[in-house]
């Protein structure tokens, strides 16, 4: 089963936030401690701005708190309005 968003919508797969120490040891940050999420972009609706802005595979922030959760197959996702994605992250 494939999720395709519609209106002004973005599919994305939470991604876990990792740190390194100075010596190289991967820190796991717990997401619960920070106030926002980061998740890349797995689908797009057919909206031209949402086209326009983002790409497949974009890495965005957004709150924890919004978007709607979903559990598809043992894997999370979360359908985002437009409006609740706060920036994209660019390397």
């Amino acid at each position: 089963m494939k999720i395709r968003p519609i209106g002004k919508r973005v599919l994305v797969k939470p991604i876990a936030i990792e740190e390194k120490t100075t010596t190289g040891i991967l820190l796991i940050q717990n997401n619960e401690e920070k106030n926002y999420r980061i998740g890349q972009i797995i689908a797009l609706s057919d909206d031209d701005e949402v086209l326009t802005t983002f790409k497949l595979k974009d890495h965005v922030i957004f709150s924890k708190k919004t978007g709607i959760k979903i559990e598809r197959f043992g894997e999370n996702f979360i359908l985002l309005e437009l409006e609740e994605i706060l920036g994209i992250i660019e390397d």
